[in-house]
């Protein structure tokens, strides 16, 4: 009888967490959609037609196109997910308690995570130099340019993602959504012209083509006037989504401190 009795209470401890899981619709479509589009990712990196259109418009090797990639979607990752990690509504007590600025909170709670990643991005490039002969030529204020316009892009969507899930309290369908649209549509893995045409117009209004196109040319030699409409469209969003993604993230803090639910979670 007790062997029964705490596997029926077993029982109840999953029929809860299913119950709760099953609550958070959302959250349950958007991981679907991301093993379907992670599934799909992979399904398109598999074709042969990908090393052809890489070295149509890159002028490189699929090596070297998938290194510059898969190194710089580290700033990106760690962009995307900044909000989350160091304003959330748990780590923002200390904040709110002090005379702190939002702003100096943010920044030095993300320093060390973008110097992290500057080191991922560097032995990423030194194993593609000194094992799989790929070859660069930085054009470094190109470079710098398109990791700020970038970096502060993925910032700003972080706020509104962050801005979310404070309202939610679970699931943040912006960043689950950003992640889909970045291996699938960002130009990481493979290039967009291989995927269908209606396909393709998700990957020209979403900052991850625009980031990993500038980003590669600007390793690979070219100047920046050569990039400068795809530059031009990456700064316009970045325009955008910053001030938009501090007014989302602000009202949503604001609301939940008024309503009493900041700490909810």
């Amino acid at each position: 009888m007790g062997a029964l009795a705490e596997l029926e209470k077993i029982w109840y401890f999953m029929k809860r967490d299913i119950v709760s899981f099953s609550t958070y619709k959302t959250n349950v479509a958007l991981l679907v959609f991301t093993a379907i589009f992670g599934a799909l990712s992979f399904a398109y990196l598999g074709q042969s037609s990908v090393n052809q259109n890489v070295t149509q418009t890159f002028h490189t090797s699929y090596t070297t196109y998938l290194i510059i990639g898969l190194a710089f979607n580290s700033y990106l990752g760690q962009a995307l997910t900044l909000v989350q990690k160091t304003i959330n509504p748990w780590a923002l007590e200390e904040v709110l308690v002090s005379p702190t600025r939002l702003t100096t909170f943010i920044i030095g709670s993300s320093i060390w995570g973008f110097i992290w990643s500057t080191a991922v991005v560097a032995v990423y490039l030194a194993i593609g130099i000194s094992f799989f002969g790929v070859i660069l030529s930085v054009n470094v204020l190109g470079t710098l340019i398109v990791l700020a316009l970038g970096i502060a892009t993925f910032i700003g969507i972080s706020m509104i993602g962050s801005g979310i899930l404070i309202l939610t309290k679970q699931g943040d369908p912006v960043t689950a959504l950003m992640t889909i649209a970045i291996s699938l549509f960002g130009n990481v893995f493979f290039t967009p012209q291989i995927l269908p045409p209606f396909l393709q117009i998700i990957a020209y209004v979403t900052p991850p083509y625009y980031f990993f196109t500038c980003i590669r040319f600007m390793l690979l030699g070219s100047t920046i006037a050569s990039i400068l409409p795809n530059l031009e469209i990456l700064a316009l969003m970045c325009a955008i989504v910053v001030p938009v993604g501090y007014a989302i993230y602000a009202w949503c803090l604001k609301t939940t401190r008024k309503n009493g639910t900041l700490s909810w979670f």
